[in-house]
């Protein structure tokens, strides 16, 4: 029921959007459910790029029973010419998911509170940094409580639009867990950026 209620509001975030024709960016296997949304998003008009977001649901998104519980992915491909710090992205995703839950809430009177992120550069190559953390935020879909979603993110200059793709992850599943292994074949198609 959570994922039809997040495909019924992206669907309505993206209607007019989806008939632009823009591209997949990630690629995953057929059991990932994939949505396009356009940024500024409606929800969240604090984030103040513009492009889209490129989605992909593990199959047991919605279900809290599933190890796949509230793992999926998302890339935005955005107007961002100068690469992001970690400030970026806590800021970023505290507006994205607070946004996102006070939307999905119909607790009538419930306050929801803020989300809290820990993110930290964890590693960084040539033409990729690599950022890990947590997110606490409040599951307005399912649980109507708080949970920890476990994050990494990978920035990397696009050559063909000059501009940072952000390659988002998450998962209810601490990063030991065989689930993130899954998510890496979730990636950038190697034809979007060459």
């Amino acid at each position: 029921m959570a994922l039809k209620k997040l495909v019924i509001i992206l669907f309505i975030s993206a209607s007019a959007f989806a008939q632009t024709g823009v591209v997949d960016i990630l690629q995953a296997d057929s059991t990932w459910t994939k949505e396009k949304i356009k940024i500024p998003f409606h929800f969240a008009p604090e984030i103040k790029y513009e492009g889209y977001e490129d989605i992909r649901f593990a199959k047991g998104w919605g279900n809290i029973e599933s190890s796949e519980f509230w793992t999926y992915s998302f890339v935005w491909n955005i107007n961002l010419k100068d690469e992001p710090k970690t400030s970026f992205f806590e800021e970023n995703l505290k507006f994205h998911f607070d946004g996102l839950m006070n939307l999905v809430n119909k607790e009538k009177d419930k306050v929801i509170p803020k989300t809290q992120t820990k993110l930290y550069l964890s590693s960084k190559t040539e033409k990729t940094n690599f950022y890990q953390g947590t997110l606490v935020l409040h599951d307005s879909f399912k649980t109507k409580n708080l949970i920890v979603l476990y994050v990494n993110i990978e920035s990397k200059l696009c050559k063909k639009t000059n501009n940072y793709l952000l390659l988002f992850r998450f998962s209810h599943q601490p990063f030991q867990h065989s689930i993130w292994e899954k998510m890496k074949l979730v990636k950038i198609k190697k034809e979007f950026c060459g």
